[in-house]
Formats: structure tokens, sequence, C-alpha cells
């Protein structure tokens, strides 16, 4: 029928209605996350942050002691070098097989590196004995010398001090007998004065002189360098 308006009823599910009455909450259903992972996440990053700093530290650490060792250190990179110094070497008698120059050698804080031994200048005077004592306290002899270009290093860092010698008269026979047994050869050098049993050697500026054992004088502790 042309030009007639329908009307109808609309029936509308109360389910339906029912649901735009309730708060938005209550259509959200994601699940939240467990503390313990939340935990377990910061407890992960915290320990990066650690072990980050633990790496810097180190590094930083290395490197002021590689500063350190530098004074008291000589390294050759030289793989044969580096391999033939762990050839047993015997202190003080030297091979003809020396590895002196080779390998990386150490000396403890305050000693002196040169070739194969490491050297302690006291600052301080005291008798020959007391001398040879305080050198056995550090695990070291007194100054043996045994070649000139080991005593022109050894005047070059007594800066013309009066130094005692590992150096004195011991038997009935008066020979010049040096702290590791051996005897002194006098082509080496030879000592001006009294040959007594109470003569000790000392290093006067740049002479080698025979002085009483109780006089007071610097002295020189030696010992082998660590490779």
């Amino acid at each position: 029928m042309a030009g007639e308006i329908v009307y109808a009823d609309l029936n509308i599910p109360a389910a339906f209605s029912a649901s735009k009455s309730l708060h938005p909450s209550q259509h959200l259903n994601i699940p939240q996350c467990p503390r313990w992972h939340r935990i377990a996440l910061w407890l992960g990053w915290a320990g990066n942050i650690i072990l980050a700093a633990a790496v810097i530290a180190l590094g930083v650490w290395g490197q002021n002691r590689g500063q350190r060792m530098t004074n008291g250190t000589e390294c050759n990179s030289n793989l044969e070098d580096s391999q033939s110094c762990l050839k047993p070497r015997w202190y003080p008698k030297p091979d003809n097989n020396s590895t002196e120059d080779c390998g990386c050698k150490l000396c403890p804080a305050e000693w002196l590196l040169h070739k194969n031994k490491c050297y302690w200048v006291s600052k301080e005077s005291k008798s020959w004995r007391e001398s040879h004592e305080d050198c056995a306290a550090k695990s070291s002899e007194m100054l043996v010398i045994q070649d000139k270009e080991e005593m022109g290093y050894i005047l070059n860092i007594t800066h013309m001090n009066n130094v005692w010698l590992g150096l004195n008269v011991t038997s009935p026979e008066r020979k010049w007998t040096w702290v590791d047994g051996s005897m002194l050869d006098e082509t080496l050098f030879q000592l001006t004065g009294d040959k007594e049993m109470d003569s000790c050697g000392m290093i006067k500026k740049n002479h080698t002189i025979s002085e009483i054992c109780s006089d007071v004088a610097k002295w020189i502790c030696e010992k082998v360098a660590l490779k």
C-alpha cells in the first residue's frame, strides 16, 4: 500500500542492555604480570649493572698495576727468548747459556732492576755486620760485583756515597771473600788499605777501599729478578 508508514516494536535483549551499564574495568580482562616476574626482571638489570661496573674496575686496576710494574720490569716479546727463559739458571755462577736478557723480569717495589738482578739501596748508614743482617732479613744478600759493567752500574746509582761491598776478610790467610763464599778476583778491582781480620770492602766515591767493619756506611742488597 503506497504511502503507508509501518511501525514496528524492537525488542532489545536484556543481556545486551545490561552490558552497557557495566563498569569499563569489567570489560578488560587483561592478565596482570605476577610480582615475582617483576622482581626477577629488576634483579637481572641490577646484575648487569654490577657486572659492567666490575669489568670497568678490573680494567682500571690492571692498567694501574701495569704502570706500577714498569719501573721494575723488562719484557721481551720474542717467543724463542721467552721459551729459553724456562731453562734453569743458578745464581751467582752463570753458565754459557745465559738468559739474563730474555723474558719478563720482576723486582719488588723500591728495588732497581738491572739485567737479571734486583738492587735495593739503603738511605741510612750502618756497620758492615748490621748491613749484612738487614739484607738477610730481606731474603737477599749484600752486594756481590761480578764484572766491570756491573761495577759501573753500581757507581752510577750510589751517587758517590760510601757503600759497603759484600766483601770481607774471613780466613787466616787474609783473603778477600764475598758473602756468597767466592774469592775476590783481583783482576776485577783491588782494594787499597789494610787487609786485617776486621777489614771489610767499601766503595768510597769511585774507589774500592778496605775499611774497619765497625765503621758505618750505606749498603746495597741484591737478589735474583723473578722471571
